[in-house]
C-alpha cells in the first residue's frame, strides 16, 4: 500500500532554531533531508530583500509539523518563542528537539511538554526522529485518500 502512495505531497516542516544553535540544527536537518517526502522550512531559506515576515507567515501556516530546537539560547530568542508561539496558536504539531533535558523543567517554555526528543540521542540513533515523522507522513496521506 505505501509504495501507492508515492505522488503524495511532502510532508512540510517548519524547523525553528537560534542561530547560534547551527551546528545541532545542521544534524537534524540532515537527518530530515534524508527523505524525498518531506520539505524543511528554515530563516536560511529567505533571502536578501525579501518580504520575510509574509514569508515566514506562509511557511508556518502551510506546514504540517513544526519542529523547535529547545536550548539556552532558542528560549532567550524572541524570534524562536514568536514562532513557537504562532505554531501553538494555530494547533499544529509541535516537535521539540531538546538540547539539555533541564529545559524542559525549568518552566521557561510555557509548553506542558511530555513528549520531546533529546538531541544527543537524536545523533546517535536518527531513528527516534524518523518514526516521528513517518506517523505524520502516514497521517497526511491518509487525509489526501480520503
Amino acid at each position: 500500500m505505501k509504495d501507492k502512495i508515492i505522488n503524495k505531497r511532502p510532508l512540510r516542516i517548519f524547523f525553528s532554531f537560534a542561530a547560534v544553535d547551527r551546528t545541532y540544527a545542521h544534524r537534524v536537518q540532515n537527518i530530515l533531508s534524508q527523505r524525498p517526502d518531506v520539505r524543511i522550512f528554515t530563516t536560511e531559506s529567505l533571502s536578501a530583500g525579501e518580504d520575510w515576515q509574509s514569508k515566514l507567515k506562509h511557511e508556518l501556516a502551510s506546514s504540517d509539523i513544526f519542529i523547535v530546537l529547545l536550548s539556552p539560547n532558542s528560549i532567550a530568542s524572541k524570534w524562536v518563542l514568536h514562532e513557537l508561539g504562532a505554531a501553538w496558536g494555530t494547533d499544529k504539531p509541535i516537535i521539540p528537539i531538546v538540547t539539555n533535558p533541564e529545559i524542559v523543567s525549568n518552566r521557561l517554555i510555557p509548553l506542558k511538554l511530555k513528549q520531546y526528543l533529546d538531541i544527543s540521542k537524536l545523533i546517535e540513533d536518527p531513528n527516534n526522529l524518523e518514526g516521528v515523522i513517518e506517523q505524520y507522513i502516514e497521517q497526511i496521506n491518509n487525509e489526501t485518500l480520503n
